[in-house]
């Protein structure tokens, strides 16, 4: 009986910065070394806010410009021969078409038409032509969509092939979570509400400060864990408001596992995602959470007896009412979010698509 060959998969990655996309990157690549893959992650900007586990073999093209990462990704990979990869996936899709990579797939981590961004009223075209745009990228190509929302949109709004798309969810490296959120490390005094994402207008931040300014529970403080370019509008808010005592801008932090741990509840008041991070990692941790019906996710996680804390996106009353309500009360949290978001399990299904771009040779 011949051994079973070990899989070779590439990866590509913009940059290894503190965000979603990235984190689901690294973790994918790491559970595929666990599983017993050879992992190439090509990332293309030089910026380190995560460190890969050994055995991810980073190639750090170290680009400056989108067309010297299409030039030098190509040049890196086509030193190999298109049949070097079982697997490439790709997580930017403007670069799918420089990979010469015989089996290759797109990684679709949002949801593409809820991230349009209208321009002014004059402009009647522009959205749809940046949908036409959109479904140029993606047309003919084999995607893999991290939730259903992301599929549905793929498929009934850019017009993708059913057959092309795979649905396989964000992996999340359970060991490693849990043992981050045991660990030693500065918390905030007192009981704490804690919103992890970029401070960025798109996750509405300022709902949910304005929503601690509207809950009966008068005493809990909110802490903002991340960086972004809304920052002073929302430091502005809170001085207006006059929560300076309640509100706590955090910042960057390496480990955000142990203020999600030791929090009292986590929100997630975007208008738009894909597979929310966050609002997944804070059930696994076993803190409660409350999150907004934005397109896409959070309505796939919070189901059944959690849906009492899915709020509509921009209804700060609703989200102080739920938030208030998961302070006094939360459900047993499901033990389905486990086993569906378990790296182990998540990595066998790429590695089921290595096999079949092998079997197609």
């Amino acid at each position: 009986m011949q051994p079973e060959k070990q899989r070779r998969i590439g990866i590509m990655v913009t940059s290894l910065m503190g965000a979603g996309t990235e984190k689901t990157i690294l973790t994918l690549a790491e559970a595929l070394v666990r599983e017993g893959a050879l992992v190439d992650l090509y990332v293309l900007r030089d910026h380190r806010d995560y460190t890969p586990q050994a055995g991810v073999n980073c190639i750090w093209l170290k680009t400056s410009s989108n067309r010297e990462a299409r030039i030098r990704l190509k040049q890196s990979i086509s030193e190999k021969g298109k049949d070097y990869y079982d697997l490439f996936v790709i997580s930017n899709a403007k670069y799918y078409p420089v990979v010469p990579v015989t089996n290759k797939v797109c990684s679709v981590h949002i949801t593409p038409t809820a991230w349009i961004t209208d321009g002014p009223r004059w402009k009647f075209w522009s959205r749809a032509r940046k949908i036409r745009n959109l479904r140029k990228k993606f047309a003919a190509r084999p995607v893999i969509a991290l939730s259903g929302g992301i599929r549905n949109d793929l498929v009934n709004n850019l017009k993708v092939l059913p057959e092309n798309v795979r649905q396989i969810v964000n992996p999340f490296d359970l060991k490693a979570i849990r043992t981050a959120a045991e660990s030693d490390g500065n918390l905030p005094e007192g009981r704490y509400i804690v919103s992890i994402a970029s401070l960025n207008v798109r996750k509405r931040h300022a709902d949910t400060i304005r929503a601690l300014g509207c809950m009966q529970n008068t005493e809990v403080s909110l802490v903002l864990v991340g960086r972004g370019e809304d920052e002073n509008n929302l430091r502005a808010l809170v001085n207006e408001m006059g929560l300076q005592e309640r509100v706590i801008f955090w910042g960057w932090d390496g480990n955000p596992y142990r203020l999600l741990k030791n929090a009292a509840l986590s929100v997630l008041a975007s208008e738009a995602e894909g597979s929310p991070r966050a609002l997944i990692e804070s059930l696994l941790v076993g803190t409660p959470a409350v999150a907004t019906d934005c397109p896409s996710g959070p309505s796939e996680i919070l189901i059944d007896e959690l849906a009492p804390f899915l709020v509509p996106v921009g209804d700060v009353s609703a989200l102080a009412t739920a938030m208030d309500r998961a302070l006094c009360e939360y459900p047993k949290i499901p033990a389905w979010i486990e086993k569906r978001f378990d790296s182990a399990e998540v990595a066998k299904y790429y590695l089921a698509l290595s096999e079949e771009g092998v079997s197609k040779r």
